[in-house]
Formats: C-alpha cells, structure tokens, sequence
C-alpha cells in the first residue's frame, strides 16, 4: 500500500477567491444558491455584464499590510494560497529546511490591467511616467513569486500562461511530486478583470451581450459567456506523504490530461477531437473506465461553439450513458485562465462531502454519493484538457 500511495496525488488543502467571497464554504454556498448577480465592472467603464471577485483584506488575513498594493491577481493568488496552505496545515516558513514546496501558476493574461497601467502611462504622458512598481508586476511570474516570498517556498516555480490552465497545472503539479527533492505542490491559478482584455474578447462575441444591448449578435438571448476573475489554489501531496503527516485528505487527483486540436486559432474543430483525447488521456492516466464517472463538471462557456463540441466529445467519449454534466459558468462567470480550477475545487468539495450542491442536483440523482467528477477544460486556440477527481478512504 504505502508503494502504491507514493504514486497517488492527494489533495490536501483548498483556498478559492472570487465573486462569491472568501474560501470554499463561500464558494459552495454561492453555487448552491444559484450563484452571484452580474453587473459592468466597477473598476472600469463598460457595459458587458461581468462576475467582480471581492479585494482580499491582505492586512487582516495575514496580519501584515506589505502586499495590499500589489495587483488584484497578485492579491488574488496571495489569498488563495493562504487558504489552502492553512487548511492543509502544512508549516512553510522562511526557516523551513529539507524538501522544498513548488509552484505550479496558470493563467491566461496575468497582471493585464497593470500591463495596460504601463501603456496608458507611456502613450499619455512618456516613459518617465511609468511606475517602478508596475514594471515589476506586469510579468507573468509575479503572483506566483509574490506567493513564494510571503509563504517562504523555495521549491520550484512554473508558470503556464493559457486560456485554460487547470488540468495543465495540475499536470504539470503531478510531474514534478514525482522528484524526491519536492515536498508538495500549490496548483494556482489566478486572472483578474481587465478592460483591455474583456474589449478584445467583446469582439470575438463570445461575451453575453449587455442588457438591451442592440448590437447584432449571432447568441441567443442569455446565451454567451460572462467574464469573471479569482483565484484558485490547491495543496498537492504524495500519498504516502500526506498519510505519515495525518494530514487530512480531502480527495485525490486520480489523473490528469492537456491537449490541443492543431486546428485553427480562436474556433476549434467542432468535432471536439481535442476535448476527447483530454479526457481519453484523463482516465488512462488514472485507470479508470468512462462508466466510473459519476458527474461531469463542464468547460464549456455557455456558448454555441462550446456546447456543440462538448456535446460532441461527450458522445464520443460515454456513449449514450454518459453521467450527468453540469455547469458552473452561468453560477459565477467564466474565470478565463481560473476558470477550471474553479471546478476542480468545487469537485473536491463534491467528493468530500458526498454529494452536490442543491441548484446542481435538483432531481437528487447523487443522493447516494458521488464518488468520482470529471472536469473537462476548454481554451481558446484549440487548447483541452480534463482532470478526474475521486474520494479516498486513506
């Protein structure tokens, strides 16, 4: 058993931020109750509804005001991982010696709204105008190595920047349990907001169009996805390691996958030919057969594109007995780069605690237990993935 458990990733700790509030009982009562309101950003003009996460009291949650200045996905990924290194109790100060704990960042525009910050400044008024501060937080490392500094983690970073990060991350986070010389791994991904970025993606019409909005539009009404922001983190940990610790755990990440179609940019083959090597790939990495899965968590963006590839993949992949799929998306948004990480934490919640989330399981089909979710990941350029969660009896 303890060979076995050495190759098993256990999942110990989680921490999530967004606009549902702060930490996993927020996030999983929002979703239970159908979710946040939508409403344009406060941070910007516009008119595209949008899903803004909560500013994270840094000075009370870490007792300490150094980092409140910092950019929103910085703040974001601070919070997330304070939460989830607290609840994995695992000690992580700058005096910690031995085996290190690594890194594993994704997102898919990182410190965006500084990045524009450093524009405006340099087209308006020259480059004296530029913030030191805001040079040194528009790359994409920054949230991960502001993350390192504060919580004292030698161990390795990566950082992955895509439109769908979560099974890329976490398969990246399982590579690297592998070394002997890393002693856990945080998966985080973070996006936040941004003017620039919500415009560019306005037109590409995958935003849901603004209430009353006029403007011809191939989406239904209410169809179209919602941009939102946040940050997701897990504690990633051998088997073995978790149990010598008694460390709780909550789930297992039974097996990851990341693809892409090589198709087009911006619109994937609809085929979803991608999407069902992810998920072939998925449950061969975890060993696990289709008719195991008990719930499907869904990439798609509640668009048309989305939706008819899913569709497509799901009936390649399961047949017609595929598990039940729901979606989060209309709940609290479409996180971009955090957006899968977002279910994922929600399908270690699910396999925790045995069940879903009411407004996911109105009919109580899973009121016997939910043992194993799959959650598939859909990016922009062709980029998939999916991740298989699973309780443990460990």
């Amino acid at each position: 058993m303890a060979s076995d458990l050495a190759r098993r990733v256990a999942i110990t700790g989680a921490g999530v931020i967004g606009s549902f509030g702060l930490g996993t009982e927020a996030f999983w009562d929002s979703i239970g109750a159908g979710g946040t309101k939508f409403a344009p950003c406060t941070r910007y003009p516009g008119t595209l509804p949008c899903a803004e996460a909560v500013k994270p009291d840094l000075r009370r949650l870490l007792q300490s005001g150094r980092n409140s200045r910092m950019s929103l996905v910085s703040q974001f990924a601070i919070a997330a991982v304070h939460l989830a290194l607290s609840q994995a109790r695992l000690p992580a100060g700058q005096g910690a010696s031995g085996r290190a704990i690594g890194i594993v960042f994704g997102t898919s525009h990182g410190p965006g709204s500084t990045t524009q910050e450093i524009y405006d400044d340099l087209i308006e008024h020259g480059p004296t105008a530029v913030k030191p501060r805001a040079f040194q937080e528009s790359v994409f490392n920054a949230p991960a190595s502001l993350a390192s500094i504060q919580f004292g983690l030698k161990g390795p970073i990566q950082v992955l920047a895509a439109s769908v990060c979560a099974p890329a991350v976490l398969h990246q986070a399982q590579m690297l349990l592998a070394h002997p010389d890393v002693k856990a791994v945080i998966a985080l991904c973070a996006d936040e907001l941004c003017e620039a970025v919500q415009s560019a993606l306005r037109v590409l019409r995958w935003h849901r169009p603004a209430a009353g909005a006029d403007e011809p539009s191939p989406s239904r009404p209410g169809r179209g996805a919602v941009s939102s922001e946040g940050a997701a983190a897990l504690v990633l940990e051998r088997g073995d390691d978790a149990l010598a610790r008694r460390a709780s755990v909550l789930a297992e990440m039974a097996g990851a996958a990341s693809t892409n179609d090589a198709w087009k940019l911006v619109r994937p083959a609809q085929d979803g030919r991608g999407l069902i090597a992810a998920m072939h790939g998925c449950l061969a990495d975890a060993e696990e057969s289709p008719e195991a899965v008990d719930m499907i968590l869904s990439a798609s963006a509640n668009t048309d594109v989305d939706d008819r590839l899913e569709a497509a993949a799901l009936r390649s992949v399961f047949g017609d007995t595929a598990p039940p799929v729901a979606s989060i998306k209309g709940d609290i948004g479409h996180a971009m780069g955090a957006a899968a990480m977002f279910d994922v934490t929600l399908a270690v919640e699910m396999v925790r605690r045995g069940r879903a989330p009411a407004s996911l399981d109105a009919a109580g089909t899973h009121a016997g237990g939910i043992g194993t979710i799959l959650c598939t990941g859909i990016g922009l350029n062709g980029m998939f993935g999916a991740v298989l969660i699973r309780g443990t009896a460990w």
